[in-house]
């Protein structure tokens, strides 16, 4: 028997109540001991999931998305609330987290379908290419405009102001892979918007760090008056997309050959792909920095959402990947996102809000101009043209690893950028989940996955 809905918004409270009192009686406790230590990561981590699983349960009676209520979660029990995941707690789950998106990356992979896709490549085609020409145009200008009236910025240089203004442009068109996937399997979306939706997010996060580094090597001159790194940093970044491509396409290959000769075991198999691609790229990167001059680093997140779309596309263990990772997505989901709102600097915020909420404004119209030119050209149904800039807001880890390669040319700049992105992913952490469960709910994919 199915309870009432009110029944259950009781229970779940009751619960979260209970929980809460038992985070607050934990801080209480001293930690004397190393074997302390180690309980007291277990009962966070634990606390962490219970506590984001039930916000997401009691928010989601009023329509909000379950990864709102994740983050929500997180911030209010990170350092900058109640402190009950402090930054060194938050430090040592890092690794957790990074094996979390790894897995995300795989289902976000095993969700790419080509054959839906390939009538979709105009549409692709053209959004990547007006998003990454409209939204860094419309932040440049914003930016430019505004930045003296604030305080944040007034007393930037006029080379430096470019600078911030040119990347955090650029910046604008990341996106969050995690995020996008999060709310497709909440609402067990399918069909063209949201395949659509999804090609472009994953497409950006690999063009905007290409786009990053050429214009990081045109800006050098100007910030360090180098010439040559910023092109020998491209090169870099030449080898570490195709060997991380290429690596994928084995894994998904290794994949398939499991799935063909292991009936069993899969879930285990999966989050031992996600740990192993993580610590694996990580070493490779210190490897290669030790024995040879150049610094280049495996990313994880192309290994793995290459191997995703090979099962998927090339093997007969595409759909059985895919429903397999979604059985297991909800402790994931609910701890990668936890964490990340525990994560979310809420000092950046405050410091520069007025900036970044120009910011978030203006790469909103940006999103909104392109995708319905896109739409448009593309001849799409005008409701697609009209909601498609709602499933692109979010925005998380390439966005602030993108700001860590400036501060080897010019710390300054790269403290105002990370602040200033920062404070912007926080705006969007919170609207772009929201706005994207509305776009797939508007155009009718919303519960068309029966798997």
């Amino acid at each position: 028997m199915t309870p009432h809905p009110l029944h259950r918004v009781v229970r779940n409270a009751a619960t979260l109540a209970m929980a809460v009192a038992l985070c607050a009686w934990s801080m209480e406790i001293p930690i004397e001991s190393s074997w302390q230590v180690g309980g007291s990561i277990n009962i966070t981590l634990a606390a962490t999931l219970l506590c984001g699983f039930l916000t997401a349960e009691l928010l989601a009676h009023i329509g909000i998305p379950k990864i709102t209520g994740y983050i929500l979660a997180g911030v209010v029990a990170g350092p900058h609330v109640t402190g009950f995941l402090d930054v060194d707690t938050v430090e040592k789950l890092q690794l957790i987290n990074e094996i979390a998106l790894s897995f995300i990356a795989l289902h976000a992979g095993a969700a790419l379908d080509r054959a839906l896709l390939s009538g979709r490549s105009l549409a692709l085609g053209l959004n990547l290419a007006l998003q990454c020409l409209l939204v860094p145009l419309i932040v440049f200008g914003a930016i430019m405009a505004t930045a003296p009236l604030f305080a944040f910025t007034a007393q930037v240089t006029q080379t430096q102001l470019l600078a911030l203004a040119l990347l955090s442009g650029i910046i604008a068109i990341a996106r969050s892979p995690s995020s996008a996937m999060a709310i497709i399997t909440e609402c067990r979306a399918r069909g063209p918007f949201t395949e659509t939706a999804l090609g472009i997010t994953v497409a950006m996060d690999v063009l905007v760090i290409i786009v990053f580094t050429a214009a990081l090597a045109v800006l050098s001159p100007l910030l360090d008056g180098s010439h040559a790194k910023g092109w020998h940093q491209a090169g870099v970044l030449g080898l570490e997309l195709t060997g991380s491509l290429a690596i994928g396409g084995l894994l998904g290959l290794g994949i398939h050959a499991f799935y063909k000769r292991v009936g069993k075991d899969h879930a285990l198999f999966l989050l031992f792909i996600a740990f192993t691609v993580t610590r694996l790229s990580e070493l490779t990167g210190h490897q290669l920095s030790a024995f040879t001059a150049l610094h280049v680093s495996l990313e994880p997140l192309l290994i793995c959402i290459a191997a995703g779309f090979v099962v998927r596309n090339a093997t007969p263990f595409g759909e059985e990947l895919e429903g397999d990772l979604m059985r297991l997505s909800l402790p994931i989901y609910v701890l990668f996102f936890s964490v990340a709102g525990a994560s979310l600097d809420l000092s950046a915020l405050a410091v520069c809000w007025p900036l970044a909420l120009v910011l978030a404004v203006s790469r909103a119209a940006g999103l909104a101009l392109s995708t319905r030119l896109a739409g448009r050209m593309a001849n799409l149904p005008a409701p697609e043209r009209r909601l498609a800039w709602m499933a692109h807001l979010t925005q998380a880890g390439v966005a602030i690893g993108l700001t860590q390669i400036i501060a080897r040319k010019d710390p300054v700049t790269a403290g105002y950028l990370t602040t200033l992105t920062l404070a912007v992913i926080t705006i969007n952490q919170f609207i772009g989940p929201v706005a994207f469960k509305r776009a797939l709910v508007l155009t009718g994919e919303e519960g068309k996955d029966r798997r």
